[in-house]
């Protein structure tokens, strides 16, 4: 084998060692995927604006928080317990997620983390 092959072997085996290294070693697509609601997923929810001010929502705990296009599947974030201004409420026909105004780009929380709301939070139209 002549040195030059010697070399080009020599150069892509340190080539592949850093590109595993730098994957972690892990073949590339295995994080969770998360669990899709088809109730959710796809579908076009009843939805209702509300003015500021109109409806808050009171959590006694911390609330897992999702982005609109993440609902239903793995939270994207957290909301701290404490009282929250809401400017949409989305009703599908399985549950009823509240966007929160002010909170960041993870904003929509399931109403199933809401102790109590206040003022008018109604969604029928």
């Amino acid at each position: 084998m002549s040195a030059k092959t010697k070399y080009r072997m020599i150069v892509l085996t340190l080539l592949v060692a850093v590109v595993l290294s730098a994957c972690g070693g892990r073949p590339s697509g295995s994080a969770a995927t998360p669990t899709i609601d088809p109730a959710i997923y796809n579908q076009v929810p009843q939805t209702t604006v509300f003015e500021p001010g109109k409806c808050q929502v009171v959590l006694s705990a911390p609330a897992p928080a999702y982005t609109s296009n993440t609902l239903g599947g793995q939270s994207s974030g957290q909301i701290a317990a404490g009282t929250y201004e809401v400017g949409v409420a989305a009703k599908y026909s399985t549950s009823l997620w509240y966007g929160l105004n002010n909170v960041g780009t993870a904003n929509y929380i399931n109403s199933t983390s809401v102790s109590s709301v206040v003022g008018d939070c109604s969604t029928s139209q």
